[in-house]
């Protein structure tokens, strides 16, 4: 009689090869049950978040060539444990199971088998939940008012799986949520999202990251409002009657962090609006080289963070004093060697006038005086000469000094006897 007795189970079944917790359909084969082959005894396992790694005692029977591995897979319809993976050696002792949902109860068998394929009795069913899934960040909150940027700060993560950060962003406009930056460090607990639009609405959340490339839920959601830009400047008036100068006024800026001013100019209304200059008062005075000069104005404010507010669509225009009228009714005439000049005034703003004398010296040369503070409108010039031709024109003055633009010339002029 045999020492040992052996004997055979044929039996089908219906086994499926899979990798990670979907398992995948597998023909139907026969397999061989050998009662005499000894059955792995495993001597724990260690659960972790999607994994779980076991490990038994060697088999030191020369007849195993490796182990099957069977598992089952929560929530599916079919609880049947199925095989998942075949281990191709009689000396491997460790197995991991990868791919797995956290917080999950699973059941898993192990057995031997043989270069012809025949398989020991199972080892018993063993029940192993992998652990739960890593909590969120527990602090995260993002800080508002700030010129197109938001601050997000969050407490460090105190696991130590963590290594780094997932921070997305939702702008007001778009519901989609969207990846801004990916933080490298369990430690790190600041980021300055830049170049945001003016007082506009954002959402933020985080999520921590795993060595093992593991994402942890968001944690709640932080809203902020970037900085708003100052407010437009209003009631801006200019002036159009000072003497080659144009001064402009206008409401002080409401805003508590202002900066200062900018002043834009251009020559025409709906012209390009060039920077003129930077201020910090309410008044400014265009010094200006030209009398009845126009120019338009746009004012701006600007904050200590380098906001500034928008340019009014509509220029304030200035303009300097323009000349006093010219003279008119204008005549000349020489009676007994003398010029007799007489003229109308046409502006009350003339307080004198000036009578431009040039005296031609030669075809080619000739000398022009002023003769100034005239307050007739008449002019005898006593210094003229025989045979010499004079040219007259008169310049109306105002009290500032701007000088009309001159009459017509006449040419004066009589012979010796």
């Amino acid at each position: 009689m045999h020492s040992s007795i052996r004997y055979a189970l044929s039996i089908s079944l219906a086994l499926s090869l899979f990798s990670g917790c979907a398992p995948q359909p597998a023909p139907q084969k026969t397999v061989t049950i050998d009662s005499t082959l000894p059955t792995p005894s495993l001597n724990g396992f260690i659960a972790d978040i999607t994994s779980i790694a076991f490990e038994w005692k060697p088999l030191e029977d020369p007849r195993v060539s490796g182990y099957y591995v069977y598992r089952n897979t929560p929530g599916a319809e079919d609880q049947k444990l199925q095989r998942i993976a075949t281990i191709d050696s009689r000396f491997a002792t460790h197995f991991v199971d990868t791919d797995l949902k956290p917080g999950s109860e699973y059941q898993y068998r192990f057995s031997a088998i043989t270069a012809n394929g025949t398989e020991s009795v199972a080892s018993e069913t063993m029940l192993v939940a992998t652990q739960p899934m890593i909590a969120p960040v527990s602090f995260f909150q993002a800080v508002g008012n700030m010129p197109r940027s938001a601050k997000l700060l969050w407490r460090p993560h105190p696991n130590g799986k963590i290594n780094g950060y997932i921070i997305e962003r939702q702008d007001a406009t778009d519901q989609k949520w969207n990846v801004i930056a990916t933080i490298t460090g369990r430690l790190n607990a600041e980021y300055i999202d830049r170049d945001l639009k003016d007082a506009q609405v954002y959402h933020y959340r985080i999520k921590a990251t795993t060595f093992d490339k593991l994402t942890t839920e968001a944690s709640e959601v932080s809203k902020v409002i970037t900085k708003p830009l100052p407010p437009e400047i209003r009631n801006i008036t200019s002036t159009n009657d000072l003497p080659r100068a144009i001064t402009l006024k206008w409401d002080p800026s409401t805003i508590s962090d202002l900066s200062h001013y900018n002043i834009y100019r251009s020559s025409t209304p709906n012209g390009s609006f060039d920077y003129h200059a930077k201020l910090e008062t309410t008044t400014f005075t265009d010094n200006i080289t030209e009398d009845g000069k126009f120019y338009f104005y746009k004012i701006t404010a600007v904050d200590k963070d380098g906001l500034e507010s928008l340019q009014s669509s509509v220029a304030t225009q200035g303009s300097t004093l323009s000349k006093p009228q010219t003279p008119i009714a204008y005549e000349g005439k020489i009676v007994n060697k003398v010029a007799e000049l007489q003229w109308k005034n046409t502006d009350p703003r003339t307080v004198s006038y000036t009578v431009i004398k040039t005296t031609k010296t030669s075809w080619i040369s000739r000398e022009t005086i002023d003769i100034n503070n005239i307050t007739d409108t008449n002019f005898r010039d006593t210094d003229v000469k025989a045979d010499t031709t004079y040219l007259y024109e008169i310049v109306s003055v105002d009290k500032n000094g701007i000088r009309s633009l001159p009459t017509q010339a006449i040419e004066l002029s009589y012979e010796a006897k």
